[in-house]
């Protein structure tokens, strides 16, 4: 193959015992086809672990995850989404048994008219804005909300709330103390619900179990990503692999690929590698060092990224040759390509390399301790 993504497994599993250190019950969030990693690919893995529950972001992820789940014959496993679901998809949230999230009276209302006219009831999770001002129920709303959850008898799986910044101690702060006082407004009315949770990666591994409560939903610590701007000892399961397809000689002052920022200063050996933006290698990355790993060596990117190649110096890599494998993320020799070090290069986040990446890119999924 000419790209491929290689997915190891033992890794992954290595960073759920890391999360469990701190939080045993874990939400796995495989959100956006499991962070742009495949739902199939993911899921079976996680599921050789004890999994109780499920996060995505839409309905159709929900029903892979349950054909999985049925099919691997652990139907306890509960899934739930997080984000907006339509009126008209309501009746496969019911067949399929899938919890879904309510965050605003008019989101609520239309879901308490449809579960009346088809004599139903949704399993509902109670998301609340504590000051991240995404989606979420105000404080001014709870009230309302607590008087239509007893009057049309709704069933509430969970309430839950999302933090902005754990790096902003003050306002993290700010936010599990208004998460509090709303929480208590429900218990002091009698609600019922199963559990409550807050921490994603980032407060898990940066609070540890100050703020448990009873479930983590986790989602980029299981992929390796760090969650904050100090490294976890989080295990990078991923490797984006490619191969150099050809190799040319550059006269001094000639010029490689696009653009005006790309002549050559000295005489340049220089490889091609069959992999651009349209695979997710964001553009950003060009002129700014960054490098790709042949025969554990830096090969650094030359020129602007192409639709479907990149241009790299192998000037000081002697023995380089056509078909030799090239790391684009992941480790080679000494060397580890990160998804945070691409980040940086491309001046985003680590969510955003990793879901942007070509979902047609070949998946190999491999186990390095047998």
């Amino acid at each position: 193959m000419l790209i491929e993504i290689r997915i190891d497994k033992d890794k992954i599993i290595n960073n759920i015992k890391k999360i469990r250190e701190i939080n045993k019950n874990i939400i796995f969030v495989l959100k956006d086809d499991a962070y742009g990693l495949g739902i199939d690919n993911i899921l079976p893995i996680i599921l050789s672990d004890d999994v109780e529950k499920i996060a995505v972001a839409f309905i159709n992820e929900a029903v892979k995850v349950k054909k999985i789940i049925n099919e691997s014959n652990k139907s306890k496993i509960s899934v739930m989404t997080l984000n907006y679901v339509e009126k008209e998809n309501l009746n496969i949230a019911l067949k399929e048994d899938i919890e879904i999230t309510i965050y605003s009276l008019i989101q609520l209302n239309e879901y308490i008219e449809y579960m009346n006219q088809n004599m139903c009831n949704l399993r509902l999770h109670i998301k609340l804005n504590t000051g991240m001002n995404r989606l979420g129920f105000d404080e001014i709303d709870v009230s309302e909300l607590i008087r239509l959850i007893k009057t049309e008898n709704l069933q509430i799986k969970s309430i839950f709330s999302h933090i902005s910044n754990v790096d902003d101690i003050k306002m993290t702060r700010k936010q599990i103390n208004k998460f509090n006082e709303m929480i208590k407004i429900f218990d002091d009315n009698e609600i019922k619900y199963e559990y409550k949770h807050i921490q994603a990666s980032p407060l898990l591994f940066k609070e540890k179990d100050k703020y448990n409560y009873d479930f983590a939903r986790v989602g980029m610590a299981l992929y390796g990503l760090q969650p904050l701007r100090t490294t976890i000892e989080l295990e990078n399961p991923i490797q984006l692999i490619s191969k150099v397809i050809h190799i040319r000689n550059v006269k001094k002052g000639e010029k490689v690929s696009y653009g005006i920022n790309n002549k050559l200063n000295l005489d340049t050996k220089i490889a091609i590698i069959p992999i651009g933006y349209a695979h997710g290698i964001q553009k950003q990355i060009e002129n700014k060092k960054s490098y790709v790993l042949i025969r554990g060596k830096k090969a650094y990117v030359l020129g602007e990224i192409c639709m479907d190649m990149i241009i790299v110096d192998v000037t000081n890599i002697e023995e380089i040759s056509i078909h030799d494998e090239v790391v684009i993320i992941g480790e080679q020799g000494k060397y580890n390509i990160s998804v945070t070090k691409m980040a940086n290069w491309a001046d985003t986040i680590q969510d955003d390399i990793l879901s942007k990446l070509d979902k047609n890119i070949k998946k190999i999924i491999i186990n390095n301790n047998k």
